[in-house]
């Protein structure tokens, strides 16, 4: 049995949407595979917005890494209950979280609105 979370908690947005396979091909050509042939397997195409609970704006899901430490990664941006329709390499954000056994860096984009990753509780799942 879960716990209920506090009024006041802050909540990830959750909403989902599929990445079209041409957006698939294109996260691949802006986040290269270091050695080898490109490995479609590494490409996220079920997305869910990873930002705070939000009313109006664009939902962003993290599609792809980029290779190298902080380097960024490839994030789908859409509306609604729209598919996206563009991904981006943006930059990680540099927030960090200390705490007694170390630090947790927040999972999000540079400058994205709302909470950081680590403020941010599940809440329930969209339908």
């Amino acid at each position: 049995m879960h716990s209920a979370l506090p009024p006041h908690a802050r909540r990830v947005c959750g909403a989902t949407t599929r990445l079209p396979e041409r957006l698939v091909l294109a996260a691949l050509r802006l986040a290269p595979e270091p050695y080898g042939e490109p490995e479609d397997g590494r490409v996220e195409r079920r997305l869910r917005c990873v930002r705070e609970a939000h009313a109006r704006g664009d939902h962003h899901a993290r599609v792809r890494d980029v290779d190298g430490l902080r380097a960024g990664a490839v994030w789908a941006r859409w509306r609604g209950s729209e598919r996206p329709r563009t991904v981006a390499v943006l930059p990680d954000c540099p927030a960090v979280q200390s705490h007694h056994c170390g630090t947790t860096p927040c999972t999000a984009f540079r400058n994205h609105p709302g909470g950081h990753s680590w403020e941010l509780h599940p809440g329930a799942t969209p339908a």
